[in-house]
């Protein structure tokens, strides 16, 4: 306090006490010192007395009202006086003014007071002092200040790091270092107690200003134009400090504190109303508000605190906050508020302070919470009881929150709102770090839940929070993303997932300083309209679920469908979507589309820009029906716009149920299951089914390319059966394939033109027979087939080319536009050796007619007729007209026509000439070995002489039949010429020579012999003529022969009866065989048939013809044929 003169204890007195105000340091002074203040006491009394008397001299003067100046060397005294009283320290005043007031109050105004050191340094600095004195106490001699009044003081405090003060004056010190709140009562009771400022009713200090240093912050608070009032009542001390206060230099802010402390009492009352006091400055001062040194935003309210002995035992407060931000250090991006408004009051048992209303209000968020806090110590115990001079480290807090609004500028498109929650988290203060244990924010059913960490790291915010949502609308969803977190997915989302209800919405955002966010975000969704591509038709009612993990977005359909322009409804379940880098500009984005439709919706899907797969294909999306299954993959970029270029897809899928009367015109093809491709090349559908009847195994494709426009193909491998002939019109005879076999087929297809098919086959497996010729191909012997056809209607055969079990044919073969066969030519028909023929078959409704237009047969060679099957239906005669007909080694039919029915065996008639001449008609028939032959002519010489078996021979008719028998190429034949004329026959010649027969001899090398019937039965055989019985009969002559010609060798050996005169002779024929008379000559010929030995029995001629036979030999047969007769 300031130093006084009193006339009791003196001004050293006065000084010691002011200097120190312990008083249990003042009861230990010794009584030697107490002496000596006595003394110095008397001094001052008499030196105050001679100034009273001064001062009643100039009483006039006072009753002016005007104040009195002292002279200097009364000053100058005074201030000798006074230092001679504080040894060590000295006393310097500028002016001394003298005033009595109307009531008669004495009043003393001291300027520029200052205390100096010793080394000249100002301990205390006063600029104006004014002092009131007590007039009870001047009547009795005493003086007393009432109270004292200071203008443009200067105070100095600095709190070092343990929390105590040290205060000042000037630029000294005023008094010894505060330690704890209890000091601080005692210093004020023990200023209070003096003698002299026991009459001490107020103080006051104007133009005060206080310069306080926190050396545990680092900060500086100067506070100027300050006003203090301490009033001295009886049982208390009230102050009152209102202050201007400028914290660190920044912002302007004004403070009323009043402080109450009853006398005695370790306890004060102190009420402080602050406006625009910055946060930091107002979180150094007391515990509970420590917090609030994260902010930069001026705060006005009051604050109301209980201190004791040990500190702050309670305190409540009503705080508002202005506009400013969360900025917990100078790296962390500012998050700024309008304003905000909190009470709260501390519970020191508990160590809890209560959050009785906490609101925050700015654009970006609205909060309306309440609550409360625990205040926690470094090493994570609470802070109980009365709080000094420590700090937490930490809050731990509970907060109910009944409003919350969130909508950060540039964040969200839309305010987030809740109408309820709670949070529970820990906020640690050095460094920043707010550790959310659960936050879980509620509107209506919807339920938010978040816990995470978020801290200000020196390079800038760090966040990692997890949330959690029950359910959400799409649009919500879109506008609570954040709208600068991966801006190019949620704009693909926000266009394209076009409405839904979100359930079970899990994020997890990861926010760290100089990198990229990262968001973890995944949720479910029903009823969602979803569209993938821009041009395609968006899902309907979808559902499944989306997660972004990292720079990864994922959304997956478990249901949905999409409807094309055709083919109705498309299941698109299991389709993806994925942006595999969300970074990316653009991103690139894999689409995954899972479809199970009709195969014409799938077809008219894929037929939408920007594929056109069936446009481009100059197909249909009709193409066929069946059940599709189809898997698109897609890669594209997401931006405005998106052309086919930048589209890179490919299509797999299978059609289950497959039919199509599309894809090879005039055919239906089917199939259980077909594999369907597409890519930028082409499309593919591939898998076994049927064409018609006929199984294949083959693969349709359409070229993409400009120059496969409207062109396409089928490759593979069919089935070859009798049906599969049938259904490509090849023109076989029902019956004639058996089995089946693997072809390759091919068939090129342009888009209004017919298709063209080849197929091509070893034949494997497959049995092929023509009876009517007697050939097979055994099914599992190997061959060669290659067909050609032009698929148009009607179908033609192009090429046929067929080559097995050696046959050989080659053709074509035309339909009918109503159906069936019109023509098949096959213009070189060989079958082994005997069969080299064209043909020619025409339809001819059920049946076929078939007709043989040129070539050779060679009956030789010809399959036993046991191996060739007689039809017994009715069929179409066929017409045969053949080259050449081999009978035997020397015999043909040539220039063969004829007219041949198949009806219970082969039957007809032809023409025929005999090796190119001897015209004659014949008949075939069936017959139990085949087919029976009947030849007839009218110039038989002719006919035997271009056989080259008698060229001797002159017209006569003749009738040969020929019966075919078991082997081949053998026949029973029989022969009847009438009226043949013979000349010039050697062998005959030779015979009539040998019997001496001159007369007939004459008329065989003239005008020739007549035989008026000439007839043989004979076995033929591809080597050999067997005459069993063969008889010539003439007026002239008789002939008898039987025997057998060799026609390979040209040899014949051959016996008979040679009968001269036969007209008388042959009387008694009938004791003898045809051709003989009764009398003869036997012969024999041997050798080449060209100039064969004549050998002629004289004798014979004596034995009669009915004994001849007794000494007749057995004629020459063929082998195994036995004996003729």
């Amino acid at each position: 306090m300031i130093p006084a003169v009193d006339t009791e204890s003196g001004p050293d007195c006065a000084s010691a006490e002011a200097a120190d105000h312990s008083p249990a340091k003042a009861a230990n002074l010794s009584a030697t010192a107490l002496k000596r203040r006595r003394q110095r006491s008397g001094l001052g009394s008499r030196l105050f007395l001679v100034l009273l008397a001064f001062m009643l001299a100039f009483a006039a003067f006072g009753l002016s009202g005007k104040a009195i100046t002292l002279p200097v060397w009364a000053v100058a005294e005074l201030e000798q006086r006074i230092n001679r009283s504080l040894p060590g320290t000295a006393v310097s005043l500028g002016g001394v003014d003298i005033q009595v007031d109307a009531d008669w109050v004495p009043l003393i105004r001291l300027d520029d007071l200052r205390m100096l050191k010793s080394g000249g340094g100002a301990l205390l600095t006063l600029p104006d002092l004014r002092v009131t004195l007590d007039p009870k106490a001047l009547l009795r001699g005493h003086i007393r200040p009432s109270s004292l009044r200071i203008i443009g003081a200067q105070l100095k405090a600095v709190r070092d790091t343990e929390g105590n003060f040290d205060f000042s004056f000037g630029d000294g010190a005023l008094a010894p270092q505060i330690n704890s709140f209890a000091e601080l009562f005692d210093a004020a009771d023990a200023a209070f107690s003096l003698p002299i400022t026991a009459s001490l009713g107020s103080f006051e200090a104007e133009a005060l200003t206080l310069t306080l240093t926190d050396q545990r912050t680092g900060r500086v608070w100067e506070m100027g134009d300050g006003r203090l009032r301490l009033d001295n009542r009886a049982d208390s001390l009230a102050a009152e400090v209102s202050m201007s206060l400028v914290g660190g230099g920044v912002t302007s802010a004004h403070a009323v504190v009043q402080v109450i402390t009853e006398k005695g009492a370790d306890r004060a009352r102190v009420t402080a109303t602050i406006s625009g006091v910055a946060a930091q400055d107002l979180a150094a001062q007391a515990a509970p508000l420590a917090w609030l040194g994260v902010l930069d935003a001026p705060i006005s309210g009051q604050l109301s605190t209980t201190l004791d002995a040990r500190g702050i035992s309670s305190m409540e407060a009503q705080l508002d906050i202005g506009a400013g931000a969360l900025k917990p250090n100078a790296q962390t991006r500012p998050i700024a508020f309008d304003r905000a408004a909190i009470s709260l009051n501390y519970d020191p048992a508990q160590g809890r302070v209560n959050l009785t209303d906490l609101s925050v209000d700015s654009p970006s968020m609205r909060l309306a919470a309440t609550g409360q806090t625990y205040l926690m110590r470094e090493d994570g115990t609470p802070m109980k009881g009365a709080l000094a001079s420590d700090l937490p480290a930490a809050f731990l807090g509970q907060i109910h929150i009944s409003q919350a609004m969130f909508d950060p500028e540039g964040l969200f498109q839309e305010p987030l709102q809740f109408s309820d929650g709670a949070l529970d988290a820990r906020l640690r203060l050095n460094p920043f770090r707010l550790e959310i244990g659960q936050l879980a924010l509620t509107e209506g059913p919807r339920r938010l839940l978040a816990s995470g960490k978020v801290s200000a790291e020196p390079q800038g915010w760090s966040t990692s929070v997890d949330l959690s949502l029950n359910e959400i609308t799409q649009n919500r969803l879109m506008a609570l993303w954040p709208q600068a977190l991966l801006p190019g997915t949620r704009a693909w989302i926000d266009k394209n997932v076009l409405d839904g209800a979100l359930h079970d919405v899990r994020a997890a955002l990861r926010i760290a300083p100089q990198t990229e966010p990262r968001l973890h975000l995944g949720y479910g969704f029903d009823q969602a309209d979803v569209r993938f591509l821009a041009t395609l038709p968006p899902v309907i009612a979808g559902s499944g679920y989306s997660t972004l993990e990292g720079q990864h977005y994922t959304m997956v359909l478990d249901s949905g469908t999409v409807t094309p322009p055709e083919g109705g409804q498309i299941d698109v379940a299991g389709s993806v979507f994925a942006v595999p880098d969300v970074t990316l500009k653009p991103a690139q984005a894999r689409i995954t589309l899972t479809t199970n439709s009709s195969l014409t919706a799938a077809l008219s899907l894929l037929d939408q820009p920007p594929f056109h797969f069936m446009s481009k294909a100059d197909r249909p999306v009709t193409l066929g029906q069946g059940k599709a299954h189809i898997t698109t993959h897609l890669s594209l970029p997401l931006q405005k716009r998106v052309s086919l270029k930048d589209v890179n897809y490919d299509v797999v899928g299978e059609v289950s149920g497959f039919a199509s009367d599309v894809l090879v015109p005039g055919r239906q093809i089917t199939a259980d299951r077909v594999t369907v491709r597409a890519d930028k090349t082409g499309l593919s559908i591939s898998g076994p089914g049927k064409i018609g009847k006929v199984p294949f195994d083959a693969t349709y494709r359409q070229g993409f390319a400009p120059d496969q426009h409207g062109k396409s193909s089928v490759e593979g491998s069919v089935t070859l059966s009798q049906a599969a002939a049938e259904e490509f019109g090849l023109g076989l005879p029902t019956g004639m394939v058996s089995g089946q076999g693997r072809g390759q087929v091919l068939m090129s297809l342009v888009r209004g033109e017919p298709g063209e098919l080849t197929l091509t086959s070893d034949l494997q497996g497959i049995g092929l027979t023509i009876p009517e010729i007697g050939w097979t191909k055994p099914a599992g012997s190997r061959g060669k087939l290659s067909v050609s056809v032009r698929m148009s209607k009607p179908p033609r055969v192009k090429d046929l080319s067929l080559s097995a079990a050696g046959l050989s044919v080659q053709g074509t073969v035309d339909m009918r536009a109503s159906g069936g066969l019109d023509v098949a030519r096959f213009d070189k028909v060989t079958l082994d050796d005997w069969l080299n023929a064209s043909l020619a078959i025409r339809g001819q409704g059920q049946g076929v007619a078939l007709e043989v237009t040129g070539g050779s047969v060679d009956l030789r060679r010809m399959p036993d007729a046991r191996s060739r099957k007689v039809s017994r239906r009715a069929s179409t005669p066929m017409k045969i007209t053949l080259d050449r007909l081999q009978i035997s080694a020397g015999i043909a039919l040539t220039g063969f026509h004829g007219t041949i029915s198949q009806t219970g065996g082969a039957n007809g008639d032809f023409s025929a000439g005999v090796n190119g001449q001897g015209a004659v008609r014949g008949t075939i028939a069936p017959s139990p070995n085949g087919t029976a032959v009947r030849l007839q002519s009218h110039d038989a010489g002719t006919v035997l002489a271009a056989s080259g078996l008698f060229a001797s021979a002159r017209g006569g008719g003749l009738d040969l039949t020929l019966v075919p028998q078991a082997g081949t190429g053998i026949y029973d034949g029989k022969v009847r010429i009438t009226a043949v004329r013979v000349r010039n026959a050697n062998v005959l010649a030779e015979l009539l020579n040998a019997i001496s027969v001159v007369g007939i001899l004459e008329q065989l090398n003239g005008e020739g012999l007549v035989f008026n019937n000439a007839e043989a039965d004979f076995l033929l055989t591809p080597k050999a003529l067997q005459i069993k019985r063969g008889s010539a009969i003439g007026a002239s002559l008789g002939v008898s022969m039987a025997g057998v010609y060799q026609s390979a060798s040209d040899q014949l050996t051959m016996q008979g009866v040679v009968s001269p005169i036969y007209l008388l002779n042959g009387i008694g024929a009938i004791l003898t065989r045809r051709g003989e008379g009764l009398f003869g000559f036997n012969y024999e010929l041997r050798g080449k048939a060209s100039d064969p030995q004549v050998s002629v029995n004289p004798l014979s001629i004596l034995t009669p013809g009915m004994f001849r036979e007794i000494f007749r030999a057995p004629a020459p047969v063929l082998k195994g044929q036995g004996t003729g007769g």
